[in-house]
């Protein structure tokens, strides 16, 4: 898809957005539809776009996944998970009904934020300003955009770790098939776990440059990758482009938390933590996700951030 056809349906949709760059290359912010930024180079869009998410409207029956690069608080599932508070899972209707408001920009910068109320599935209930710091740069066959993610807790409770957790979640998407790989550090076994039930390893090997995942399956799957990873690299071969996501190491007073989407009625003590993660669905696309820490308490205007780079380039 080209920027300008995706811009054209915001327009008819009634929909804003920011683009951040210029007509041909850097990012444009959906600024109505859950805060989503799609990158393009050369004046063709990179990430996944779901068309059907520009007009429509998710419910907790029918999530609409749109694409792009989202912003989800962590974690997913357990006890102070987020999906959950109705027992089943659904994504927030805060997150889906997000409103983001351009608060400052300049040609390669912008700065958008929301207010996004979230209930855990404890029912512990919590204001915060979500926010997305966006710097874009390009080259002749380069394209960078870094996002300072953030969580900014606006109430007026403390709030201790047994009540609630919250970290910023970055999750990239982009289309997969047959021509495309996800590329991890080299790590131990212990390093990269399944988040779901099932058994993955079928996709992955090794290599003299890490793990290689296949983006071809029968079954979803999520990799939890611990806290000594540095990058994830996603190449597509059939499009010509590859992405080299990274994130910055946390700032004292945050740790990693586990993200999996467990049992609602159980806590996520007994799993590990990820600092990255990846998604990737029999339907055709995947992403490529970061995660950052949790404060030890919710205190009135504690902020977490998590600072994730994306370093596109044409092949």
């Amino acid at each position: 898809m080209l920027i300008r056809e995706l811009t054209e349906q915001y327009k008819a949709a009634g929909r804003r957005y920011h683009i951040v760059g210029d007509e041909q290359n850097g990012v444009v912010i959906a600024l109505d539809v859950e805060g989503r930024i799609f990158a393009f180079k050369d004046g063709v869009v990179l990430n996944r776009v779901n068309e059907e998410a520009i007009a429509g409207i998710s419910t907790r029956d029918n999530y609409i996944n749109p694409g792009g690069d989202g912003f989800w608080p962590a974690p997913e599932g357990s006890c102070l998970g987020y999906e959950y508070p109705t027992g089943n899972w659904r994504v927030p209707p805060s997150l889906t009904n997000a409103r983001y408001l351009v608060k400052k920009s300049t040609p390669n910068t912008a700065l958008a934020e929301a207010e996004v109320d979230l209930v855990n599935a404890s029912g512990v209930g919590m204001p915060f300003l979500f926010s997305r710091d966006i710097t874009v740069s390009s080259g002749l066959k380069e394209l960078t955009v870094s996002i300072t993610e953030g969580i900014e807790y606006i109430g007026t409770r403390e709030i201790a770790q047994s009540e609630a957790v919250i970290a910023p979640w970055s999750l990239c998407q982009f289309d997969c098939g047959a021509d495309c790989t996800l590329t991890l550090p080299k790590l131990s076994a212990e390093d990269v776990r399944d988040l779901y039930p099932w058994d993955s390893s079928c996709h992955r090997k090794e290599t003299e440059n890490g793990i290689e995942v296949e983006m071809v399956t029968e079954f979803r799957f999520q990799l939890g990758i611990s806290p000594k990873a540095n990058w994830l690299l996603f190449t597509d071969k059939g499009r010509g482009f590859c992405v080299r996501r990274s994130a910055a190491v946390l700032v004292d007073g945050l740790e990693y938390i586990a993200i999996d989407d467990g049992d609602p009625d159980k806590p996520n003590c007994d799993r590990k933590p990820s600092r990255f993660s990846a998604y990737c669905d029999p339907s055709g696309f995947m992403e490529i996700e970061a995660a950052g820490g949790t404060p030890a308490v919710l205190k009135p205007g504690v902020k977490t951030t998590l600072l994730v780079t994306n370093q596109y380039k044409l092949l």
